[in-house]
């Protein structure tokens, strides 16, 4: 009985965790018709996940993912609890790459976001990893290093229009105004209404951080001078 009530225990741990990850991505991605009622859920299970007392790797890590849009540091503290508990966990890897950059410190986000890639390059999330190393190299002005990933991940997946928005800010920045064109043309077929005041609210909507506000204006400045439309 004692083994049946620890596995029973063990089964609702990991459901309480696997649906505040549910939540949790939800809120990331736009999903979510409730965004505040949806993160306080999913807050709450994880909580109650980790009372139990287990060392959960994933529990840690998706407690960042909830604290990741809004409140960058606590999620980072999270990320570093689940990888000191699994220094291999390449969903944490990238997640705290993720609050590293919303933290105004892109420079430390490359190395763990290159890690998680290593670790997993076939993940499903991968192509999102992808657009936050890019995102970190751009922050850093690191013009060529982006362009080398975005080529990288218009390879794996033409139709990724977010490899187009990196390449237009990246050509836009170094005066490659024909490339800057031709990726603009390539973005216009997906989203021919992708304007800078939409970038703007979206990416200042992650975060307040200073650091991190003044890299989103180095990006929306190379977007305005490869030709994307302020309205």
């Amino acid at each position: 009985m004692i083994g049946a009530d620890r596995k029973s225990s063990a089964d609702s741990q990991k459901a309480m965790v696997g649906k505040a990850a549910c939540l949790a991505n939800d809120v990331i991605f736009g999903w979510s018709a409730s965004a505040d009622e949806d993160k306080k859920q999913a807050t709450d299970l994880v909580n109650r996940a980790l009372s139990r007392g287990a060392a959960d790797v994933r529990a840690h890590s998706v407690k960042g993912s909830i604290l990741l849009f809004g409140q960058p540091a606590d999620a980072l503290a999270a990320y570093n609890l689940a990888l000191e508990i699994n220094p291999n966990f390449h969903t944490a890897h990238a997640g705290r790459a993720v609050a590293l950059i919303l933290s105004g410190r892109a420079r430390e986000a490359v190395s763990p976001l290159e890690l998680a890639l290593r670790i997993s390059p076939r993940d499903p999330a991968a192509s999102l990893w992808l657009w936050e190393l890019r995102v970190a190299h751009l922050h850093l002005r690191q013009y060529e290093e982006a362009i080398e990933q975005c080529s990288r991940s218009v390879n794996m997946n033409g139709a990724n229009f977010k490899a187009y928005i990196s390449l237009i800010s990246a050509y836009g920045s170094t005066g490659q105004m024909e490339k800057a064109r031709q990726a603009l043309a390539q973005l216009d077929k997906t989203h021919p209404n992708f304007t800078l005041q939409l970038y703007r609210r979206v990416a200042y909507a992650f975060s307040s951080d200073p650091e991190y506000r003044r890299g989103v204006d180095n990006i929306l400045d190379g977007l305005r001078k490869g030709g994307i439309p302020e309205q």
